[in-house]
This record gives C-alpha cells, structure tokens and sequence, in this order.
C-alpha cells in the first residue's frame, strides 16, 4: 500500500469515524425507556463501539505513521511504505486494547489485573509479529 493512500484513507476513516460517534452521542441513545425500566439496545451499543474502534484504529496509526517518519532526515518512498503495515498492525492492537478495556468497563469487570492481562496479550501478539 502507497503511503499516500494510507494516509488520505486513514484521515477520512477518523474524519468519518468521530462525525458518526458525534452524531451518535447528540441523537441516539443506548437505552430505550419501556414501561419505566430501562432496556439496552444492542445496535446502538454496536454503532457506539465500532465507530469509536475504527476512530482510534485510524488516529493511532496516523500517530504511530508520523512518529516513525518524523525521526527519518530524508525519507525514502520504500521506507515510508515499509512503515505503513507496521502502523496499521500496531494501530489496530492499540485500537483493539481500548475496546476490550471499554467493553470490560461497561461490564463491571475491570479490574487493573485484567486490564494487565489484555495489555499483556497485546503484547505478546506484537511480539510475535516482530520475531517473524
């Protein structure tokens, strides 16, 4: 993948991804009020958490994309393409920690051994990825 496309692709997914969690928190509501008791709407909850997942997912790897090419003096284009998958990989992990860690919360689970042990098996994946 070029880094140009990534890096348009990524900036309207985080434009599109928090406008739709934007729109989500002004309008919709994860709870719907029957009969005086308070029921929670599964799509609503999905909408939620996808929309954020895939804002972090695209601002994590922009920020991850621009951490490693600041360091560069005069970066190659096959460098910077190198760069891409590594972002994206490592984006998706930290995307995918958060959400755990916010479905944990919502749960009533989180505790900061549980939230060590989802950390720990990030890295552990990670990891894995560097060793191959």
């Amino acid at each position: 993948m070029s880094y140009r496309f990534f890096l348009w692709a990524m900036r309207i997914l985080v434009a599109v991804s928090f406008v739709a969690l934007l729109v989500f928190i002004i309008f919709l509501s994860p709870y719907s009020n029957t009969d005086s008791s308070w029921e929670l709407i599964l799509s609503n909850v999905i909408i939620f958490e996808s929309s954020l997942f895939f804002g972090l997912f695209a601002s994590f790897s922009l920020l991850l994309f621009w951490l490693r090419t600041s360091k560069l003096k005069n970066p190659r284009k096959k460098e910077l393409d190198c760069f891409v998958g590594v972002s994206i990989r490592q984006g998706f992990l930290l995307a995918l920690v958060f959400l755990f860690l916010l479905i944990m919360q919502s749960f009533d689970i989180l505790v900061w051994w549980d939230g060590l042990l989802v950390v720990g098996a990030v890295i552990l994946i990670e990891l894995y990825f560097l060793a191959r």
